[in-house]
């Protein structure tokens, strides 16, 4: 069931058994070339950004029999560009399928959709599904995510009228049911969250975006940053409303109201951005050990563990797997596409005998909400105080071309230093961020110091920067404040002598 490989009986023949068929191909082969029945066989559980990008490495690498299962409708697609067919930049949901079908029958890579994994047999080395039993030599578990929902239901299922965005056939019902909506509660004010509430502000859709925390993006920015985001959205159009938890009730396809501390909200559609929760039910059931933020425990090769040991024929990555971040050394999870597309490159060498290592990250990133841009990497205030890390800031606001020049826009910078070392970066503006976000991610990679960014130089030219880079007062600010907080703590010292 929806196998883009596998063909069909000649049409007058009688279907032949599994051995007739391998008997053939085995009198069809040269002595120098071994049969399929040989060929190590790689099965692979997800057909997200991982799990696809794994199975092209390994067939790029090897003559493997390489089999992909997934739950999914659909693979190879951009799940971060739903929210920008859903504001119509991007004219279809067809346009987010990467490599289509044919990709993968051409490369031998047989890609089971619609195929529920119900179990696997680390022992016996076999993957079971409804439709049928995968022997493997090589497994990788790249099941990525399932959407955190906030509500308990009976039926375990969501009323009509609310939706997830797990994945492009969620895009695609959410697309449908737009068509007719007024007005649309998003719940969740991460950065799907907002990049939906702007998408649909855009098709002139009243919105309403609702978050429990006390201010956006409240894992990832610092209230001052995200102030600058709020800001923005309400500016657009979005009724932005924090620090409320909501409730929905069970019979929302009928009343389409939504309960919130102080009142009620009409909303003809709700959609769910609260968040993500590692799919690993699969991997605990066979034994295989999860961490304690909830992801699956791999080690550098990313190889699980089960038990004592790790298994060397068993890997795991994407949103699945746990991480160890690079400032703390603490083990998180990600949730971004480039950390999956990275542990697919280390996955598929380690399984076609090159070897290959995952780092600690320090997870840049970056969204874009109608004309605003904004992004970070590495700790936020707010992760420092939870870790216990004394952490120095210095902020900026700048320009992003020459004042004189048309079309510029407004560039806000955050820095974070724990000693003397650039620990994280918080940035907002019309444009430009990526860029700097990718070259903050590099330097605190590196550990570069204080020091060595004030001797930063940096670029010009009036369409593209200021004469001094925003970045740099954002320095000389942190300076003032690092001065400031070893005279004080020179002054406690000094009194409690």
């Amino acid at each position: 069931m929806g196998s883009y490989s596998g063909a069909k009986d000649t049409e007058g023949e009688s279907p032949r058994t599994a051995d007739e068929i391998q008997e053939k191909t085995s009198e069809n082969v040269s002595a120098n070339t071994r049969t399929e029945k040989e060929l190590t066989k790689v099965v692979i559980i997800g057909g997200g950004a991982c799990g696809m990008a794994a199975a092209t490495k390994i067939r790029r690498q090897s003559d493997f029999n390489i089999t992909v299962l997934s739950w999914d409708s659909h693979t190879a697609y951009s799940h971060c560009g739903i929210p920008f067919v859903l504001g119509k930049e991007i004219e279809s949901f067809e346009k987010l399928i990467v490599k289509p079908p044919g990709f993968f029958r051409e490369n031998k890579i047989d890609v089971k959709l619609n195929e529920k994994v119900r179990s696997i047999d680390l022992t016996g080395q076999v993957v079971v599904t409804g439709e049928s039993t995968y022997p493997f030599d090589k497994l990788v578990i790249a099941t990525g995510s399932l959407p955190f929902i906030f509500r308990k239901s009976r039926a375990n299922i969501l009323p009509y009228g609310i939706f997830t965005l797990r994945n492009l056939a969620d895009g695609i019902l959410f697309g449908k049911a737009l068509e007719t909506a007024r007005t649309v509660c998003v719940i969740g004010g991460g950065t799907i969250g907002i990049e939906c509430a702007s998408a649909l502000i855009k098709r002139g859709i009243k919105t309403i975006l609702i978050t429990r925390s006390k201010n956006l993006l409240s894992r990832q920015f610092d209230s001052d940053m995200s102030a600058i985001v709020r800001a923005h959205l309400e500016a657009l159009g979005v009724e932005v409303i924090t620090e409320e938890p909501v409730v929905l009730p069970e019979s929302f396809w009928k009343q389409r109201t939504l309960f919130i501390k102080d009142g009620k909200l009409h909303a003809d559609l709700v959609l769910l951005a609260t968040g993500v929760k590692p799919e690993t039910w699969l991997a605990r059931e066979a034994g295989i050990t999860i961490g304690k933020s909830g992801g699956i425990v791999v080690n550098e090769m990313l190889q699980v563990k089960a038990g004592e040991k790790f298994l060397s024929h068993v890997y795991a990555g994407g949103e699945c797997a746990e991480v160890t971040d690079l400032i703390t050394g603490e083990t998180r999870l990600s949730q971004l596409g480039t950390t999956a597309r990275r542990m697919a490159d280390v996955i598929g060498n380690n399984i076609t005998g090159k070897h290959s290592t995952f780092g600690p990250l320090a997870d840049p990133w970056v969204a874009v909400a109608g004309d605003l841009q904004f992004g970070g990497v590495g700790l936020t205030s707010g992760q420092a105080e939870k870790q216990g890390i004394k952490v120095v800031t210095g902020f900026s606001r700048g320009r992003t071309r020459a004042s004189y020049y048309p079309g510029r826009k407004d560039l806000y910078i955050k820095l974070l230093f724990k000693g003397n070392c650039l620990a994280g970066a918080q940035l907002a503006g019309g444009e430009g961020i990526k860029e700097r976000i990718d070259a903050l991610s590099l330097a605190i990679r590196k550990k570069t110091t204080i020091k060595d960014l004030l001797s930063l130089e940096t670029c010009y030219a009036p369409p593209v920067s200021m004469l001094v880079d925003p970045l740099i007062p954002a320095i000389k600010t942190a300076v003032r404040n690092m001065r400031e907080v070893k005279a004080d703590e020179k002054y406690q010292a000094e009194k409690l002598n």
